[in-house]
């Protein structure tokens, strides 16, 4: 009985306390120092600002400029470029493309159908009623096109092919789903007209990350990273998915993919909360993206060691600052970026 009872207590020791022990201390990523030479950037979005009501172009400059910021992922959502079928408007684009030029700020240009901020999914009207081939074959048209206007310029760096491709997640796209054959040919158009970095991104923490790899899909992979969310039956909820998680779902992918490169293509940067923003109280906004909590996400983006993070809700902060008459979140980007 005492031996049966010994066992039971060295089992539940091995297989029960210890390894929840060491899942929460690699999680939460005690143990690694912070890394002082990682790169921050932005994500930039011109829907994203007209959704806040914003100037998209006074917001890019004062993003380069005032934030300083030197790195930038910017969505070309096809819905702004192609808004009739076959004629190409490429005017907003050409604006950020040349302010960036001028500060010599990097540009990763995001193309496809699915691109960041909610429905996710942004495409013209009139592509609605097309179907399979049909509607594929319009996707490749205007991605070409981009590429074609914009791949000799010196700040594009690389080219991220949609988002969170085969993340089932938002609306507004043909499909629930983008087509694993329909991701590869898009990739090798790209290839075909351009010798720059693809890059694709996947969810943080549910993501699988090694499909957006393997049969050589993509040079870079980018991540998404948030440490607080809203829950519709909670609330408020402060994941349990520490910086060391990252750091080390990084590093096992890198045993595997060594020659490739893995950044944070979204680190939070503003609130998660209910309703899609600005949609919800402001009150509740501020309490759940203080500077205390920016900074915090700043800390553990140095500890899970990415060496290029691109902030998300450099739109909001704006908005804060323009609209509401506070400028914390602004302040707080000043100080990273400067």
């Amino acid at each position: 009985m005492r031996k049966n009872l010994s066992f039971c207590i060295r089992f539940f020791l091995g297989f029960g306390i210890i390894p929840i022990f060491l899942y929460f201390f690699v999680s939460q990523g005690d143990f690694l120092p912070p890394r002082k030479d990682i790169e921050f950037g932005v994500t930039f979005s011109p829907f994203m600002a007209r959704q806040l009501e914003l100037d998209p172009q006074e917001l890019f400059v004062a993003i380069i400029g005032d934030l300083g910021v030197k790195r930038v992922r910017l969505p070309i959502y096809w819905q702004d470029i192609e808004p009739e079928e076959g004629k190409f408007d490429f005017h907003e684009y050409d604006y950020y493309v040349a302010e960036a030029e001028k500060t010599e700020a990097e540009l990763i240009l995001n193309i496809g159908r699915k691109l960041p901020r909610w429905p996710e999914c942004h495409i013209p009207k009139w592509s609605q009623s097309l179907t399979g081939e049909d509607f594929e074959n319009a996707v490749l048209k205007q991605m070409q096109e981009v590429v074609h206007r914009y791949k000799n310029s010196p700040v594009v760096v690389a080219w991220q092919v949609e988002n969170e491709h085969f993340h089932v997640f938002g609306a507004g796209c043909a499909s629930d789903k983008i087509d694993a054959n329909d991701i590869d040919r898009e990739i090798s158009l790209v290839r075909s007209l351009s010798d720059k970095p693809i890059m694709l991104t996947d969810a943080g923490k549910a993501g699988a990350w090694f499909t957006s790899l393997w049969k050589n899909r993509a040079d870079v992979l980018g991540v998404t990273m948030y440490y607080q969310v809203w829950k519709p039956d909670y609330g408020v909820w402060q994941s349990t998915f520490g910086p060391g998680f990252f750091w080390a779902k990084r590093k096992v992918l890198e045993l595997f993919f060594s020659d490739k490169k893995i950044i944070v293509a979204e680190l939070q940067g503003e609130p998660y909360g209910p309703e899609i923003l600005p949609r919800y109280d402001l009150v509740l906004q501020k309490e759940l993206m203080t500077p205390e909590v920016f900074r915090e996400t700043i800390k553990k983006a140095r500890k899970a060691g990415f060496e290029e993070n691109y902030l998300w809700g450099a739109e909001w902060w704006w908005w804060l600052k323009e609209k509401h008459g506070d400028s914390s979140l602004w302040e707080e980007g000043k100080k990273l970026f400067n």
